[in-house]
């Protein structure tokens, strides 16, 4: 059965002076994609899927090198949650308390341009997308982000959103069925190894 495989991208820089969605991959970040890239070989995609945020962006080009150069297909439905450029990052505590509430309140504007709910329905559009294009028994990866990849998987299973949110490291990956996208395993850390 084929395999819907949401990655978070790799370790990128967190430089509060510039907004989120310009970070780009720290050297560890290049670093950490080798071993995903051999983790997802298992998978056997014939192309990548990323959002067209540099972080994800360079993740997948990083990887697509190792997977003997396969297609990277830039996707901007696949964004992170907003862009949050009316909402810096600020510390880390703060960060993770506007994400906390984002999954408790998700019908409401908690910092960015959209709701969790409304950037969950863009991602599982892109994501839809994408299985609509899919040769039959197709594995799909998509480099995208740990917030909208967790929010889609928990609109399809009974999971805690932030807890699972707060163990994915920079990268890591959600397996699921492309069918019923019913998760099959989580991989916290897959730039290790």
């Amino acid at each position: 059965m084929a395999k819907l495989v949401l990655v978070k991208h790799s370790n990128s820089n967190h430089n509060p002076t510039q907004p989120a969605q310009d970070w780009e991959l720290t050297p560890e970040g290049y670093q950490r994609c080798k071993p995903l890239a051999k983790r997802l070989a298992a998978y056997r995609p014939r192309r990548l899927f990323s959002s067209s945020m540099p972080k994800a962006l360079q993740t997948a080009r990083s990887v697509a090198a190792d997977l003997e150069n396969i297609p990277v297909i830039e996707n901007p439905l696949l964004a992170e949650h907003s862009r949050r450029t009316n909402a810096p990052y600020g510390s880390l505590a703060s960060f993770d308390a506007r994400i906390k509430r984002l999954f408790e309140a998700p019908d409401e504007l908690v910092f960015g341009d959209e709701t969790a709910t409304q950037a969950r329905q863009r991602f599982q559009r892109g994501i839809l997308s994408l299985i609509e294009i899919a040769r039959p028994a197709e594995n799909i990866v998509v480099i995208a982000h740990g917030t909208v990849a967790v929010l889609f998987a928990a609109h399809y299973n009974a999971i805690d959103s932030y807890d699972l949110w707060r163990k994915l490291k920079m990268p890591s990956f959600i397996e699921m069925e492309s069918s019923d996208f019913r998760i099959c395993q989580v991989v916290e850390d897959a730039g290790s190894g």
